[in-house]
């Protein structure tokens, strides 16, 4: 099982901007929430059903820290695909890289988180499997393996909709899935421990032009602040009156 991991910036962090960019030096990171629910559910199917769970990371820098998180939770391996050229890349490119990865090993099922909290665009999952020719069932709430097909719970608009397929296949965890596990002191200390494999684009045979995304960036800004307030004088009565008035036009 392989399940691919990203590291994102803590909600509860304050961002900072300089110049149309966000100052992520300044930003606190953390495991991406919908992918822990990918690494506890491969560790269950592991305890159930046996079998390998290698976490995955493709970024530009700074993926350690959550490839070692899914390590001390029980990961087997941690491979990182690190090169400078995956700055700025968006979602295609990054499934790209993934799923050149993934290729390369034995497979039987690939979770990844239903989205990111920061781009929130849900889009990797759906692209992985694509290019891999994979089954995709997204936002998953209940997984069964029998043999090698499965059976997932995905939750629809008024119900529950429940799909079968046979493996491999692509999956994308969704909250509810599992309750993830928090690293044990013995998990935390035999992770600092274990080897990082490191790919970078050239040993998976990808170059910048498959990377290429039509839609730029821009810039990024905060969101307007500015408020009108209008103050109400004299008369309750009138105020309350001018008041409903106000609100009755205004929706």
């Amino acid at each position: 099982m392989v399940v691919c991991i990203k590291r994102v910036p803590d909600t509860g962090a304050r961002v900072e901007m300089d110049g149309g960019r966000v100052r992520e030096e300044r930003l606190e990171w953390v495991l991406n929430p919908y992918d822990e629910f990918g690494v506890e559910e491969a560790l269950l199917l592991k305890a159930e059903h046996g079998g390998k769970v290698t976490a995955l990371t493709a970024r530009a820098s700074g993926g350690e820290e959550t490839l070692r998180k899914a390590l001390a939770m029980g990961a087997d391996e941690a491979v990182y695909v690190k090169d400078a050229l995956l700055d700025g890349i968006d979602g295609h490119g990054i499934a790209r890289v993934l799923a050149k990865a993934v290729s390369r090993m034995r497979i039987d099922l690939v979770i990844c988180g239903k989205q990111s909290t920061d781009s929130e665009a849900g889009y990797v999952g759906g692209a992985l499997a694509a290019l891999l020719d994979m089954p995709l069932v997204s936002a998953i709430k209940r997984l069964r393996i029998t043999g090698g097909r499965f059976e997932a719970d995905r939750e629809v608009e008024g119900g529950v909709e429940t799909v079968e397929a046979s493996l491999p296949a692509v999956l994308t965890a969704q909250k509810g899935l599992n309750e993830p596990r928090y690293p044990s002191l013995p998990g935390i200390m035999r992770a600092k421990r274990q080897e990082i494999k490191y790919l970078d684009l050239a040993s998976l045979g990808i170059g910048r032009e498959e990377l290429e995304n039509p839609l730029k960036r821009v810039s990024l800004a905060y969101p307007s602040m500015e408020r009108k307030g209008r103050m109400l004088a004299g008369d309750i009565g009138e105020s309350a009156k001018e008041l409903a008035e106000f609100i009755r036009h205004a929706v």
